[in-house]
């Protein structure tokens, strides 16, 4: 993410444009339009050789490093993204299908609340397979714990992140207990106020709406608590 998508790479210029339109709803129709109009100039003002020359590179390190399986990971609002994708790239389309794309677009930026109109087509078989998948993966590479926080988080826009929510609350609590165990009196200064920052960082989490901001901290305090662990042993 951070080779690819990082400021001032031309995949983040396309990201930011496609967020800018799949994060807004609500707008009224001569906005929608006038966004639409101003967010395709700005599409077409990017190199698209660069483009695909990022886009190709980007797939190959996935396939190597992640394997061919990640491209099937469920995305739940890709025809939300196809249907902006072809509107941005639509010079081979005629009038008509060029006016109805743009209305389409119209109607989504209109929308007043999120909806994933995919998920109904996604059952429990499905989810579990997808799951046994992700833990096939990452089998060796990642601790127990971090498959179960990765595939909580996976699987939360099926039940409004509920599944997610009670996975944390125990598992965050479990941290601090772990944190708490390490700040020892006598101990390096410098590590101990560094764990308790951490302690800090956890406290916080009670205060603010589960995010995947969140799920990222953890993922890594987790990674960091099971690396003092095995330097302790």
């Amino acid at each position: 993410m951070r080779e690819f998508f990082s400021k001032g790479k031309v995949l983040k210029s396309e990201l930011d444009i496609y967020r800018s339109l799949m994060e807004s709803k609500n707008l009224k129709e001569d906005f929608s339009r006038r966004l639409l109009h101003e967010s395709k100039i700005d599409f077409d003002k990017l190199d698209r050789k660069e483009v695909f020359n990022e886009q190709t590179a980007l797939i190959n390190r996935i396939n190597k490093a992640l394997g061919q399986k990640t491209f099937g990971n469920f995305v739940p609002n890709y025809k939300d993204l196809a249907t902006l994708g072809l509107f941005f790239q639509n010079d081979n389309l005629n009038a008509k299908k060029r006016i109805m794309l743009e209305n389409k677009m119209v109607n989504f930026l209109s929308r007043e609340d999120e909806v994933l109109t995919e998920m109904k087509h996604i059952d429990n078989l499905e989810f579990k397979m997808f799951v046994k998948r992700f833990n096939e993966t990452y089998e060796h590479s990642l601790l127990t714990e971090q498959k179960e926080l990765l595939s909580n988080f996976i699987v939360s826009f099926s039940d409004n992140g509920l599944g997610l929510k009670v996975y944390l609350n125990e598992e965050i609590g479990r941290l601090k207990n772990a944190v708490d165990s390490e700040i020892v009196e006598g101990a390096n200064p410098a590590l101990m106020e560094n764990f308790k920052k951490v302690r800090a960082k956890l406290d916080s989490y009670a205060k603010v709406p589960l995010n995947s901001t969140i799920v990222e901290e953890v993922f890594y305090i987790q990674d960091l608590l099971a690396e003092v662990k095995r330097s302790e042993n």
